[in-house]
């Protein structure tokens, strides 16, 4: 199974980035996160008949989707948290032998504002809850999005620079780490070297032509899938398109 996580930053404009996408990699599983519109408007965006559609969106900003392939039977997760649920962040599907969430994590910033530095940490413990719900019954588990965390110092270049930033902050990491000890493993730390690769580059300071990226979105997995995961894809090219998405494409490939 081909899972594609990609923080789009706007199904309106890259909805050709998208197809493109399809019709390069073919993924049984696309996690979308910053679609930035409501669930009529994506549907109207995004026609296909190969994919099925699990949409929450939200009015001008953040918004995820789940595209699944018709021949894969699914349910969809309900998440009962208020905290979880207050934007439209995270979205699930359970799968015969397979649970996948897809997440996109609150920014935190501006540090200043500790309403929004709160939400956050809150947020990440919510999630973590409901990880742990997974991990104590067995249950194979797939988490990948925008988890807004450097969880290396390597993932980004000059990390004394971001260490209070609300993606660097100590606290943020060690939020991080708690999803983690649940049970999950990133996977990217079992294929590639810290400071490899990075998945965000900003549009200010011409970052992407210096290389001067972050590593922020990632894959967590339970045991089982970790043992099944042949490889972890960057497909950085879709950073050099035309208005591109300031996040690329992650794929991993589980062996069934």
């Amino acid at each position: 199974m081909k899972i594609c996580s990609w923080n789009i930053n706007s199904i309106r404009v890259r909805v050709n980035h998208l197809n493109l996408l399809i019709k390069t990699h073919k993924p049984d599983v696309i996690l979308l996160q910053e679609i930035k519109c409501e669930n009529h408007q994506f549907e109207e965006f995004f026609k296909s008949t190969d994919y099925d559609q699990i949409i929450k969106g939200q009015k001008g900003r953040h918004g995820v989707a789940i595209l699944i392939k018709k021949n894969i039977d699914f349910e969809t997760i309900k998440f009962n948290s208020k905290i979880i649920n207050e934007e439209a962040r995270i979205c699930g599907v359970s799968l015969e032998k397979l649970s996948i969430i897809n997440v996109y994590v609150p920014n935190g910033n501006p540090i200043d504002n500790d309403e929004k530095y709160s939400f956050k940490l809150r947020w990440m413990e919510e999630l973590s809850k409901i990880v742990n719900g997974y991990i104590s019954t067995y249950k194979n588990l797939v988490i990948g999005g925008d988890f807004n965390v450097l969880d290396n110092e390597k993932d980004v270049k000059d990390f004394k620079n971001w260490s209070s930033d609300a993606l660097g902050k100590i606290e943020t990491r060690k939020s991080f780490r708690r999803i983690l000890s649940k049970g999950l493993f990133n996977v990217v730390r079992f294929f590639e070297e810290p400071g490899t690769h990075y998945s965000f580059w900003d549009y200010q300071k011409a970052s992407w032509e210096r290389n001067y990226g972050l590593l922020i979105d990632h894959f967590l997995v339970s045991p089982m899938i970790l043992q099944c995961t042949s490889n972890i894809l960057f497909e950085k090219k879709f950073r050099d398109l035309d208005k591109p998405s300031d996040h690329i494409p992650v794929i991993i490939n589980i062996n069934n």
